[in-house]
C-alpha cells in the first residue's frame, strides 16, 4: 500500500480560471493527468477553481468511482460577486478540511497566489500541519512586464505578490532552472526551498516516419496573442519558394485577440493558411505526429508545453532565438532555432521540407530526449519529492512556532 504523504493535497487554480476552462481549452485530461498519479499518495485531494457550479460534473466525467470518492471542487456554486467569493474561499476550504491534520496547498500558477496564502494561514491557525508549495509554470512578473511594460502599475503590482508568495512558501517550484534561479535572486530565497519540476509529456505513440506524415504540412498551436508573433509564421508561408509554397500548408490552432488581424493578414499575402479553434489536447498530439515541421516564432516563452509535445511527437520543429525557447530545442541536434524574422523561418523551411532525412534525424533526437527527460513517470518523482520536502519544512516551522 503506498504511504500516504498528508492527508489532502490542497490545489488552487490560477485566478480566474476553472474546470471548464481547462475543458474548453482542450486542457482537461492533460492537466488532470499529473493529480490521477498523485491521488494515491493522498487521502483526498481538493481543487479550488472559479467555476460555477457545474465544474464538479465537468471533473466528473474523467473520474472513476473510488476516484470521485476522494476527489472534491470547491467553486463559485453559489453565485457570488468574484471579491465576495474569494473572501469565502479560505474559511470553505479550512471548513472542508476539519478531519485532515496534514495539508499540501499548492498553487498551479503563482498569479493568484494570495488565495493560496491565506488558505495555508487558515489551515494553520486551526492547528493542521501545512505545506505550501508557489508552483509557477512561467516566471509570472516577467510576462507582465512584458505585457505592460517593466514600470508599471500591473507589473510593479505582480512583482510584489509574487514576492509575497514566494517568501511565504515552504518550497518555491517552476519549470525552468533560470527561472527558479531568478526567483531565489530576486527575493533572497534559500536556494534549498526553490526546485524545478519541469512541464510533463503524454506521449507514448511510435514515432512516425516522414513518409507517414502529412506532406509540407507546417503546424503551429497556441495563443492568438502578440507575443507569440503567429504573424512571422504566416509571412515565412507566403515567402517560401514557389515550389515549396505550391506544396506547403501552414495550420494553426488556436484562438486569440489576433485571430481576426491574422486571418486578414493571410489573406492580404494569399498565404497558404488555415485557421482553426482549439482542439482536445488527443486531437492536437495526434496533429502533431502527423505534421511536417512544427513552427514556434514566440517573443517570450516560459517552458512551452506545447513545443514540448511536439518534439515528444517526433515532430521537426524550428524555432525562434527567444527566451523561454533555449531551454527546450538543442539547435541542430533536436531542432533548429533561427531569427526572430519571417525570412529566417522562411529559409529553414525552404531547406527542411526537401530533406526527410534530416527531418528524420531531428524528430528522432527530440522524441528521445523530451520522452526521457519530461514523461510524466520522470516528472512524477521530482513532483512526489517536492510534496514531501515542503510539508517537512512546513511541520518544522509549526513546531517552532509551538515551541516559541
Amino acid at each position: 500500500m503506498t504511504a500516504l504523504i498528508a492527508d489532502n493535497l490542497t490545489l488552487v487554480f490560477t485566478a480566474g480560471v476553472s474546470l471548464r476552462t481547462w475543458r474548453d481549452t482542450g486542457l482537461l485530461s492533460r492537466e488532470w493527468a499529473l493529480y490521477r498519479e498523485l491521488l494515491p499518495h493522498y487521502g483526498s485531494i481538493t481543487l479550488l477553481t472559479y467555476g460555477g457550479a457545474d465544474d464538479p460534473a465537468i471533473l466528473a466525467g474523467l473520474l472513476s468511482p473510488d476516484e470521485a470518492a476522494k476527489v472534491r471542487v470547491i467553486c463559485n456554486d453559489q453565485h457570488l460577486a468574484p471579491g465576495a467569493y474569494s473572501r469565502s474561499i479560505a474559511s470553505r476550504v479550512a471548513a472542508s478540511l476539519k478531519a485532515s491534520r496534514s495539508v499540501v496547498v499548492k498553487t498551479n500558477q503563482m498569479a493568484g497566489g494570495d488565495t493560496a496564502i491565506s488558505i495555508a494561514n487558515a489551515l494553520r491557525e486551526v492547528n493542521h500541519t501545512v505545506g505550501f508549495i508557489a508552483r509557477g509554470g512561467y516566471l509570472w512578473t516577467r510576462f507582465v512586464a512584458y505585457e505592460h511594460g517593466p514600470q508599471s502599475a500591473e507589473a510593479l503590482s505582480a512583482a510584489a505578490k509574487e514576492r509575497f508568495l514566494c517568501q511565504a512558501a515552504d518550497a518555491v517550484v517552476g519549470t525552468t532552472s533560470d527561472m527558479v534561479e531568478d526567483l531565489a535572486w530576486r527575493y533572497g530565497l534559500d536556494p534549498q526551498r526553490c526546485v524545478v519540476v519541469p512541464n510533463y509529456v503524454l506521449i507514448d505513440t511510435p514515432v512516425r516516419s516522414p513518409e507517414e506524415r502529412e506532406p509540407a504540412t507546417l503546424l503551429y498551436a497556441g495563443q492568438l496573442s502578440n507575443r507569440k508573433r503567429v504573424d512571422i509564421l504566416i509571412r515565412a508561408a507566403a515567402a517560401l519558394r514557389d515550389e515549396a509554397r505550391v506544396q506547403a500548408r501552414l495550420e494553426v490552432i488556436g484562438d486569440g485577440p489576433e485571430r481576426a488581424a491574422l486571418e486578414s493578414l493571410a489573406a492580404q499575402l494569399s498565404a497558404p493558411v488555415t485557421f482553426r479553434s482549439r482542439v482536445a489536447h488527443e486531437e492536437l498530439l495526434e496533429r502533431m505526429g502527423r505534421c511536417t515541421i512544427y513552427l514556434q516564432a514566440s517573443e517570450l516563452e516560459g517552458h512551452p508545453k506545447t513545443v514540448l509535445e511536439a518534439m515528444g511527437s517526433g515532430a521537426t520543429v524550428l524555432v525562434a532565438k527567444s527566451p523561454g525557447l533555449g531551454e527546450v530545442v538543442t539547435h541542430g541536434m533536436n531542432g533548429l532555432r533561427v531569427d526572430t524574422d519571417p525570412a529566417a523561418f522562411s529559409a529553414a523551411i525552404n531547406e527542411l521540407l526537401p530533406d526527410p532525412e534530416w527531418r528524420a534525424v531531428l524528430g528522432h533526437a527530440a522524441a528521445r530526449t523530451i520522452r526521457q527527460q519530461f514523461g510524466l513517470p520522470s516528472v512524477m518523482d521530482l513532483e512526489l519529492e517536492v510534496h514531501r520536502r515542503a510539508l517537512a519544512h512546513g511541520s518544522r516551522r509549526g513546531a517552532l512556532k509551538a515551541s516559541a
